[in-house]
């Protein structure tokens, strides 16, 4: 399993397990970089594979090492991503529109985390890989889903009970 150290919020590190599926993005990445992401020692995990030609562009990546991308950069990839997904869905609500619109990186965060949470990861886990300090702050991800409660009631009601098995 890789692992993956960053500085977060409030100059937080933390380090965090990554997928596999995150893993070959990456190496794709690198690839297309021309550069080999599994040996590689140094360099930034994102970086931009065009330089546009502008002097303030060139001037930036006069020595040729790659720089990474600025957090308001992936945001604002992110945005563009989300304006050509809503508008090649034709078939969309407007409900749903908006909130493709809406979704930012750290939405990717609180799906994880509410993911891992219906999937029975334990809560110390993902508490730990979202880097929360409570176990009070991780509600927001806890909220039981409609299904997997009734699911869940369903089979508490069907269990034996003490004075059923007296009879």
């Amino acid at each position: 399993m890789w692992q993956l150290t960053i500085v977060g919020e409030r100059n937080k590190q933390r380090t965090v397990p990554v997928s596999p599926a995150a893993i070959e993005a990456l190496a794709a990445h690198w690839r297309d970089r021309g550069e080999d992401f599994r040996g590689a020692t140094a360099g930034p995990l994102l970086a931009p594979i065009f330089i546009p030609p502008g002097k303030e562009a060139q001037a930036k990546h006069a020595d040729g090492a790659p720089l990474a991308y600025h957090v308001d950069t992936i945001n604002f990839m992110m945005e563009w991503v989300m304006k050509r997904l809503i508008k090649g869905k034709p078939d969309l609500t407007t409900v749903e529109m908006k909130l493709l619109a809406g979704t930012s990186t750290h939405s990717f965060r609180h799906t994880f985390g509410t993911n891992a949470a219906a999937e029975d990861v334990p809560l110390d886990v993902v508490q730990k890989i979202l880097g929360h300090a409570s176990l009070q702050t991780m509600s927001i991800y806890i909220q039981a889903e409609k299904q997997r409660m009734l699911r869940e009631a369903a089979s508490f009601y069907r269990r034996p009970r003490d004075e059923d098995r007296r009879e």
